[in-house]
C-alpha cells in the first residue's frame, strides 16, 4: 500500500461550487519550438502541448503565484476507500519556476507536512521530523513529471524528445497523447481532451529498487472549472499500478500572498489567521 501525499503538483485556484465557464483567453504562447528538420510528428506534438498550455491560461497559468487551498482527500487501498481528511495548503511560489508547501492537517491543524525544494518534514507539539524516506521520493518524483515541470524544464531542454501517439478514447474522451522522453532516458506520457485541449491525464513509469521491474503512476484531472483565466480540476485522482490511490477535491482557494514565516522553524502550529 502506497502512503498517500495531501498535496497534489497540478493545483490553482478555485471557489467549490462554481459551475464550469468557458475559459478566458489573455494570449497565445508558445511553450515549445520545432526544431529545423524535425519529422512531422514531432511537430504534431509540440502543436499538442502548445494548445494545451493556451487552454490551460496561457502566461497566466505558467506565472501562476501564491495561494491557499482549502480541500480534503481520500485515500484507497485495492479501490476501496480507507480514509478522509481535511487540509489547508499553502503554497508559495519561488524564483526559476520553484515552489514550497505547507500542509495543516486535523481539524485543529496541529499537524504540519512542510515541502521546501529539497525536503519534507512533520512538525507537531512534540517537534520536527523528516518525513519517511519513501513519502519524501514520491513527492519529489511526481514534482519531477509535472505539468510544471514539464513546461519549464523538460520543454527548454534540447535534448528533450517528443513523439506524437496519436488519438486515443479514454474514458469515453477523445484525446491526444504525447509522450515526452528527457536527456536521461525518463519518459512521461500526457494525454489531452480534443475538444478542450485540457490535460486528462499524466502517465509516467519509474523501476522498483526492490522487485527491479516498473511501477506506473497515474494523475486524472477533472471537473475543470474557470478561475481568473486558468481552468481548475476540481477533482484530481492518482492510480498506482492500476489501482486507485488517492483523490483529492477542491473546496475552495485563494489567489493571495503566503508568509514566507510560515516556513521557518519557528513558525506557529495549530489555528492561526491567513
Amino acid at each position: 500500500m502506497k502512503t498517500v501525499l495531501l498535496v497534489a503538483v497540478l493545483s490553482a485556484p478555485v471557489v467549490h461550487g462554481q459551475q464550469p465557464q468557458t475559459p478566458k483567453r489573455e494570449e497565445n504562447i508558445v511553450v515549445t519550438q520545432p526544431k529545423p528538420g524535425e519529422e512531422n510528428d514531432q511537430v504534431k506534438a509540440r502543436a499538442a502541448l502548445n494548445s494545451m498550455y493556451n487552454a490551460l491560461g496561457g502566461a497566466r497559468w505558467l506565472n501562476r503565484g501564491d495561494y491557499v487551498l482549502k480541500g480534503h482527500t481520500s485515500s484507497f487501498y485495492k479501490n476501496a476507500p480507507t480514509a478522509v481528511g481535511d487540509f489547508l495548503q499553502f503554497h508559495h511560489a519561488l524564483p526559476d519556476g520553484k515552489w514550497e508547501d505547507r500542509i495543516e492537517l486535523s481539524k485543529k491543524r496541529d499537524v504540519v507536512q512542510l515541502w521546501t525544494t529539497t525536503e519534507g518534514v512533520e512538525i507537531t507539539y512534540k517537534g520536527r521530523k523528516p518525513l519517511p524516506k519513501e513519502l519524501q521520493e514520491d513527492y519529489f518524483r511526481r514534482i519531477h513529471y509535472s505539468l510544471d515541470t514539464i513546461a519549464n524544464v523538460w520543454l527548454k531542454d534540447p535534448a528533450t524528445l517528443l513523439i506524437y501517439g496519436g488519438t486515443a478514447v479514454v474514458a469515453r474522451r477523445q484525446v491526444e497523447q504525447v509522450t515526452l522522453i528527457d536527456k536521461d532516458n525518463n519518459s512521461v506520457e500526457v494525454d489531452m481532451e480534443m475538444s478542450t485541449h485540457l490535460p486528462m491525464r499524466r502517465i509516467f513509469k519509474f523501476r522498483n529498487t526492490t522487485y527491479k521491474d516498473f511501477d506506473e503512476d497515474v494523475e486524472e484531472y477533472s471537473d475543470f472549472h474557470d478561475v481568473d483565466g486558468i481552468p481548475t480540476p476540481i477533482v484530481t485522482t492518482r492510480y498506482f499500478n492500476g489501482d486507485m490511490v488517492a483523490q483529492r477535491f477542491v473546496e475552495e482557494m485563494q489567489y493571495k500572498p503566503v508568509d514566507p514565516a510560515l516556513f521557518t522553524p519557528t513558525a506557529p502550529i495549530g489555528k492561526h489567521k491567513y
